[in-house]
């Protein structure tokens, strides 16, 4: 695009420069909303092929002009395009896992990239989300053991509709391997009515309540059969065990309530390393409850993906590779 000399140079009363991104030597205008950026247009070209090819249109002979230079008007949010920029130009702004960020930002770079086709910042931002949402049960076991990352913290403060929002765009954006987690988690953080009043698809609110029931029913039922006090070969003191065993099993039921006041226990939460240590039970007991816990986790893990109707975790994981590679 050729700039015309005799364009007028000034500012629209109603429109607002962006702060920070306004570089009086750049020669390219963005107007989204009602915010407008000043920006190189080769800086721009060079990291977005969809920049690159819309700036390298003919010009028509009457181009919009703004200031003395070219303009182009985005239909995005002024929010998402100001995260978006300063994603792409400032180093420190939006940087590589594990360093901080915002669900605000990494949602917004989500969007930014992968509509302008930007593959380094897509790339990042999915390492970022990837990181919470594991394809693997040990993977997920560390993270339990860990503190939530602040926009995490962020989402699970949101009481369900941050989540919603997150598995929304996930499938528009085809992120298929973050969504088991992604939607055990809604059903962790949500009540039915909030899953129902949700923008989830008919076929996806179906999936979640169903899953819900099931999680609260016959998940925790088999993830606490080790708790029963059935006799073990080996056993020392049997009628010990037994009495450990159904106190446990007796106290570990009350997960199936789901309380108001904070999230319910997840199946794969309901039993910790840490809690061996309060049974009364003697080693063979033990050795035999730790294999059939193992178990019961494993099978529970391998059938999330199948309760909301979505590829194995093995597929899922192909496409992980493919996108984070």
């Amino acid at each position: 695009m050729d700039v015309d000399s005799q364009a007028p140079s000034f500012l629209p009363e109603d429109l607002t420069r962006a702060d920070g991104l306004w570089f009086e030597d750049c020669g390219l205008i963005i107007l989204a909303e009602k915010t407008i950026f000043r920006v190189s247009r080769d800086y721009l070209a060079a990291h977005s092929p969809i920049f690159k090819d819309m700036l390298a249109l003919p010009a028509p002979r009457e181009v919009d002009m703004m200031l003395g230079c070219p303009f182009v008007a985005l239909p995005d949010s002024a929010a998402d395009i100001t995260v978006f920029l300063k994603a792409l130009m400032f180093p420190d702004f939006f940087e590589p896992h594990p360093a901080p960020t915002s669900y605000a930002i990494l949602t917004a770079v989500l969007r930014m990239s992968h509509k302008y086709d930007v593959a380094t910042l897509r790339k990042r931002a999915l390492v970022h989300l990837s990181s919470q949402f594991p394809t693997q049960l040990h993977d997920y076991e560390f993270l339990a053991s860990q503190k939530d990352p602040p926009w995490i913290a962020q989402l699970k403060d949101e009481d369900g509709p941050g989540f919603h929002s997150l598995t929304a765009l996930a499938r528009s954006l085809s992120i298929e391997w973050i969504l088991p987690i992604a939607f055990y988690r809604v059903c962790a953080f949500s009540t039915e009515e909030g899953i129902l009043r949700s923008d989830h698809t008919l076929s996806d609110k179906v999936n979640i309540v169903t899953a819900c029931r099931t999680l609260e029913g016959a998940v925790v039922t088999n993830m606490l059969d080790f708790l029963w006090p059935n006799p073990v070969d080996g056993c020392d003191t049997p009628s010990q065990c037994s009495v450990s065993k159904t106190a446990m099993r007796r106290r570990k039921e009350s997960c199936r309530n789901r309380p108001s006041s904070r999230a319910p226990t997840m199946p794969l939460d309901l039993w910790t390393i840490g809690k061996w240590d309060t049974l009364r039970v003697c080693t063979a007991c033990l050795d035999s409850m730790k294999g059939k816990h193992e178990e019961a986790k494993q099978e529970h893990w391998d059938s999330i993906p199948e309760m909301f109707e979505l590829p194995s975790w093995a597929e899922l994981e192909k496409l992980k590779a493919e996108a984070l590679n």
